[in-house]
């Protein structure tokens, strides 16, 4: 609710009470029926009074903190104020801002308001907005054009975007549906079949203890993280006016994000293995200031689809960082020390795993024969599997490595089952370190690790193995820039 308009002062819609309260109940059901099941049952009066007390402290505590925050849009920042239990005074600069981004969930659409979202040029705070601000929909949108009129100098209303600007590609539910199923890591692909074969050991074990751990982990890592990307990503657009992109998805609740071409450090093609079957890929960037907590904090630019749709998009979107590359493949003698790790960590891995797993048989035999099989199932694995899996990975990774420089981007090709081609802008690296191990060496190789800001937080970026004098070439060229001027701090700002 606006306040004062000649001094642009703002509170928050009334809805928001209503969310804290939706909250609260939430919390208190799950209480009552699973942790407090028996107590609620004998004691139905007391339950009910507790649960209403609750409730109103709730909604006093809300209506105090509604009531005494407010939003002051300034000439040059953001002033948010709250004289409550405790005095707040934050300011955020314009200048600062990463996005401002615009979402609607469930709430928003009863009472008929948005929700702005102010992320800032900080990896400290990229997954949680460092305030936000709801509003109905038509005051939200307006305030929204004039801060996005003045930090990306973006002329188009939200309107005109939805009429005017088509997406860059083409995204259909059912790619969204293959997202969530095919772009997953590899890793997580595997903990969910290793708590499905679990929990099916358990079933034919009687063990319904066991059963339900297997089905509650597997649901955690499987069947949410699926609902919810499907959720997050469904009705996907993203399209480019000017030097600004827009991301815009969600079926529930609905996002609209922007950040400007220059706060992007890198971006990647990441390729899982099972989306690598299908011939498909999926493009991510690293924006400092805007966290994707559904993907590894890394913002999603094109959900899966095929590799060249992919590649299409990336030219489009940001032909500042892509380069016709004639990428150099790691050396052949790489095999050799690469192969070496392999046998050491899988003397290792495969020796303590068949040592838990024989003292394990111990204690089952007579017990349980279902158990006893799957224990040596699991030997069997050990055995035999994780060492192809390990040295598979080498052989992967010896096929696809790649490096290469262009004139404002360098390429890194990484990754073992999982592939990545990431393009890195030379003005976004912090420090980069070449490091030739006592294995490596004898063959004239080293490997490359680029450190910069991510998401959220720093990130390492290391190459394959190549030839000292190759790698070098990033470091020399990121001074070469800072020395001749091409590196301009003013550029991202």
């Amino acid at each position: 609710m606006q306040q004062d308009e000649s001094k642009r002062v703002f509170r928050n819609h009334p809805s928001v009470i209503v969310s804290y309260l939706l909250t609260a109940a939430i919390v208190m059901i799950v209480l009552v029926f699973l942790s407090l099941r028996e107590y609620a049952w004998d004691n139905k009066f007391e339950t009910i009074i507790i649960v209403a007390l609750v409730m109103l402290a709730t909604l006093g505590w809300a209506y105090f903190f509604w009531k005494r925050t407010f939003y002051v849009f300034e000439d040059s920042e953001i002033h948010v104020t709250r004289d409550a239990i405790y005095k707040m005074d934050k300011h955020i600069q314009y200048t600062r801002l990463a996005s401002v981004g615009v979402k609607r969930d469930l709430v928003n659409r009863i009472f008929g308001t948005s929700t702005l979202i102010f992320n800032v040029n900080s990896s400290m705070n990229a997954a949680s907005a460092e305030a936000t601000l709801v509003l109905k929909k038509q005051m939200a949108d307006r305030l929204r054009d004039q801060l996005n009129s003045m930090i990306f100098e973006k002329q188009v209303t939200v309107e005109q975007e939805l009429v005017e600007c088509h997406t860059l590609v083409r995204v259909s539910n059912a790619d969204i549906v293959l997202h969530a199923i095919l772009g997953q890591p590899t890793w997580q692909a595997l903990f969910g079949l290793l708590m499905l074969f679990y929990a099916v050991v358990m079933l034919f074990a009687e063990s319904s203890g066991g059963f339900l751990t297997a089905i509650v982990l597997f649901g955690i890592g499987e069947v949410l993280p699926f609902i919810s990307v499907i959720l997050k990503y469904y009705n996907y657009r993203i399209y480019r006016v000017g030097d600004t992109v827009t991301v815009e998805s969600g079926l529930i609740t609905s996002q609209r994000r922007s950040f400007k071409v220059n706060k992007i450090n890198s971006v990647r093609i990441r390729e899982p293995l099972l989306a690598r079957l299908f011939h498909k890929a999926m493009l991510e960037a690293e924006v400092v200031g805007m966290a994707d907590e559904d993907n590894n904090n890394a913002p999603v630019l094109c959900p899966l689809k095929g590799r060249k749709d992919v590649e299409d998009v990336l030219n489009r979107l940001l032909p500042e960082l892509v380069f016709e590359s004639a990428p150099e493949r790691q050396p052949r003698r790489a095999l050799v020390p690469m192969l070496i790790t392999d046998a050491i960590a899988t003397v290792f891995i495969v020796g303590v795993c068949l040592a838990l797993f024989f003292t394990a048989e111990t204690y089952l035999v007579g017990e349980s024969e279902t158990l006893t099989l799957a224990v040596r199932a699991t030997e069997l694995f050990a055995a035999v599997v994780v060492p192809i899996l390990i040295f598979g990975r080498s052989g992967m990774a010896q096929r696809h490595r790649t490096f290469d420089t262009g004139k404002d981007s360098f390429m890194f090709v990484y990754g073992g089952y999982d592939i990545c081609t990431e393009f890195i802008n030379y003005d976004k690296v912090q420090f980069t370190r070449v490091t030739s191990g006592p294995l490596q060496r004898p063959f004239g190789l080293a490997q490359c690790t680029v450190n910069m800001m991510s998401s959220v937080g720093f990130k390492e970026i290391t190459s394959g193995l190549f030839e000292p004098d190759d790698l070098e070439r990033v470091a020399d060229e990121v001074n070469a820039r800072i020395a001749d001027g091409r590196y301009d701090y003013r550029r991202y700002l």
